[in-house]
């Protein structure tokens, strides 16, 4: 972990050099710094205010440096939704009502595909085996490219096959097992 104090006192012994840009992990920045004293002395100035929140950072992309920038990102997305969910769901003093109404129309759970298949197959049981996509966003309330996804995914693993319906020419997926 990275000291601010450490920091500080790199930044007051080299900083026009940019020594604490390098033990903070920024070789290009110090380099940068290296070669126009401490960005014109503005930059090395101008980092006596932020230094600590660059430590910060610092000490964060150490922790998660075996991480993938995706999957960290992925990561503090997922709290994010969490966190937001413990709004929608906790005290009322926390969020105004409005608020967390507008918030829950926005912001629903993902469904995983597994899920979403269960609900296909539910829908295309009660029309005879037979499912258009329209059918199955109508009984699942999932957009129409998601729902082709699945059903796409679901004939490439010889669940199911496509057909045309005889009397309107619509694509429909029909379910092997079901008729």
């Amino acid at each position: 972990m990275k000291s601010v104090l450490l920091a500080y006192l790199l930044w007051f012994l080299g900083g026009p050099l940019g020594l604490y840009k390098f033990y903070m992990g920024r070789p290009f920045m110090g380099l940068l710094y290296v070669c126009t004293l401490g960005g014109f002395f503005i930059g090395w100035i101008g980092d006596f205010f932020t230094l600590p929140r660059q430590v910060q950072v610092a000490n964060f992309f150490l922790q998660h440096q075996s991480e993938s920038p995706t999957s960290a990102l992925r990561r503090e997305i997922e709290n994010l939704k969490g966190y937001l969910y413990t709004l929608l769901q906790g005290n009322t003093n926390t969020a105004t009502p409005t608020w967390r109404t507008s918030l829950q129309e926005r912001i629903k759970p993902q469904r995983t595909d597994d899920e979403l298949m269960l609900k296909l197959l539910r829908a295309a049981q009660k029309h005879q085996g037979r499912l258009s996509v329209t059918q199955g966003v109508l009984e699942t309330g999932v957009p129409f490219a998601e729902v082709e996804r699945v059903l796409q995914h679901m004939v490439k693993s010889s669940y199911v096959y496509m057909d045309n319906d005889p009397a309107t020419g619509v694509i429909v997926y029909v379910f092997k097992e079901l008729f």
